[in-house]
């Protein structure tokens, strides 16, 4: 079934894409950001993409997720469609039991690669082991810095409330200035000092070192284990 999804996924994809008359990569980043989400679904390296990628992508591509996955033959060419009226599970139900995403944090080392939303982007649902858990909140990843650990469109849960300790994977905001938007970038914490954050990058390792004043926030980047209450 799922091998059957998938190539239904990679048809209607090559199909829009065709006729839309736009680049993989140009909708990629279109719709999630990064370059190779939907070059990685098209040539299967990525065999079983999150109903998240997928729903951005239909919103792209002026589609519904069901059309994309195959399950919605009624409405496959439904322009403009509504997700609050269709049954994406990411939409369903109290808002409050979602999770908002913010938009994305860099695998990136140059400032301005990346940018934090100053507003909601979208929702995702809440996983069961963050059930009552405050003020959590999504990204997507940007980027190549973190790999193998985290792939550009990867989702990631935030809780601004757990206090992060070296080694913990983090989400640092940065404000150079009050006239510059703030930026977000993913690293692991690997030391805090008097007048610096330093975290380190995977892809290639470097150690990234942010003065404290221009720090807005350091957040813990939750791992499966704290999602999923494993």
């Amino acid at each position: 079934m799922i091998r059957v999804m998938n190539r239904m996924l990679i048809d209607r994809l090559t199909q829009l894409i065709s006729e839309k008359g736009i680049s993989a990569q140009r909708l990629s980043i279109q719709a999630t950001g990064a370059k190779e989400t939907v070059r990685k679904i098209l040539d299967g390296t990525s065999k079983n993409p999150r109903i998240d990628t997928i729903t951005k992508i239909a919103t792209a591509l002026d589609v519904s997720p069901q059309y994309l996955l195959g399950e919605d033959e009624q409405n496959e060419r439904k322009l403009g469609v509504d997700l609050s009226e269709t049954s994406s599970p990411l939409l369903e139900g109290d808002i409050s039991l979602h999770v908002p995403v913010l938009g994305t944090v860099a695998g990136s080392h140059q400032r301005g690669a990346f940018e934090l939303a100053e507003s909601i982007v979208d929702y995702v649902r809440r996983p069961a082991g963050l059930t009552g858990a405050r003020d959590i909140y999504a990204l997507f990843v940007e980027g190549t810095s973190m790999e193998p650990q985290f792939f550009p469109g990867d989702l990631i849960y935030v809780n601004p409330h757990k206090h992060p300790r070296s080694g913990d994977v983090v989400v640092l905001q940065r404000k150079a200035s009050e006239n510059e938007p703030t930026e977000a970038t993913l690293g692991v914490l690997h030391k805090i000092t008097e007048k610096t954050i330093i975290i380190v990058k995977r892809n290639p390792p470097a150690e990234i070192e942010f003065l404290r004043e221009k720090v807005k926030s350091v957040h813990k980047v939750l791992s499966n284990n704290e999602i999923f209450s494993i």
